[in-house]
This record gives C-alpha cells, structure tokens and sequence, in this order.
C-alpha cells in the first residue's frame, strides 16, 4: 500500500532520502536514474578538486579550462587557441 507523509505518497521500493538540507521521495521507477546522476556529479566534483588542488588553481580558471576543452572536442576552437591565463 502507499504511505502518505507530510502530504506526499510513499510507495513499496520508492527511496526516502535525506540530509541537513531536508528528505526527498524519489519513486522506484527514477531511482537508478537518481542515482547515476548523483554518482556523475559526485565523479565531476572530485575531478574539480583535484584539479585544483593539483595546480594551485580557482574554481573559475578550472572552469574556464573545461569549457575550451569542451569547444576544442566539438570542433569549435582550434588547440592553437589556448584560453587566456588570468
């Protein structure tokens, strides 16, 4: 059967997760979905990190670096044109 809390149904095999910030219901039918997204953006925050932390970086020059690698791989910038160093 469902399980209503606080207003929103909890069914058998849906995931109720929570943290500091609150609790979410994520239905059975999006849960792996869910959580390769979670996995993806835990995997992208890592590589940030160490790519910081291994050049002595910012967040924005870091970024600023991963947005021309992605031009250079749709063939929109030439490797020739580095970006600027700030």
């Amino acid at each position: 059967g469902t399980l209503k809390i606080d207003g929103i149904d909890c069914r058998p095999g849906d995931w109720i997760v929570g943290d500091e910030d609150g609790v979410v219901v994520i239905p059975k039918a999006k849960a792996v979905d869910v959580a390769n997204r979670a996995m993806y953006c835990l995997e992208a925050e890592n590589r940030l990190h160490t790519e910081i932390n291994a050049q002595r970086s910012t967040l924005a020059k870091v970024m600023d670096l991963e947005k021309w690698e992605k031009k250079v791989l749709a063939g929109e910038e030439g490797l020739e044109r580095l970006p600027e160093k700030k």
